[in-house]
């Protein structure tokens, strides 16, 4: 019994003396701007699509989290989309899960904020893809053009996504 109360007693005065947990929490104005429910319109090269997604931070505000679903078969997507800050390394770290999972090489990306702007790349030895996510403070709106090279290196865009807030 002696044991359990010193070692309690240490435990404590350990975080009375040491800093606690540190708060690692990721802070970024250009990120909470994407916070709220949208609604999506998908531009390919032959056809529309509509999606909706909820977008919120998560696990104690380190990662924002976009929870993306929306169409109909055989036009159905889903995705969760987890975005944080690696502050060690000065960027930005993506986790793109979808339905075409096993599908891709890569689901892990990395990004850079130019401007108003985040993009993100994914490179494996079929080429890169190169997700650029905007705000458009003007409009109040978001895009995602999503561009990728072919076996040539020749970029073309695969599609892209304009983000408009719903209301309530």
């Amino acid at each position: 019994m002696f044991r359990l109360v010193l070692a309690v007693a240490l435990a404590g005065l350990w975080f009375a003396v040491s800093d606690g947990p540190q708060d690692n929490a990721v802070h970024d104005d250009l990120l909470d701007k994407m916070v709220g429910k949208w609604h999506i319109t998908r531009e390919f090269s032959n056809r529309k699509a509509e999606n909706d997604a909820t977008v919120e931070w998560v696990i104690d505000h380190h990662y924002l989290r976009i929870s993306m679903k929306g169409g109909e078969k055989p036009n159905l997507y889903e995705a969760h989309v987890y975005i944080t800050f690696e502050a060690a390394a000065k960027r930005y770290v993506v986790h793109w899960m979808d339905l075409f999972a096993g599908s891709l090489p890569e689901t892990l990306g990395y990004g850079e904020k130019v401007g108003e702007s985040i993009v993100f790349t994914w490179k494996d030895a079929g080429g890169t893809l190169k997700n650029t996510f905007a705000w458009h403070a003007e409009s109040q709106t978001w895009t995602s053009k999503i561009e990728q090279t072919d076996k040539d290196g020749k970029w073309s865009t695969f599609c892209t996504d304009t983000y408009r807030r719903v209301e309530g």
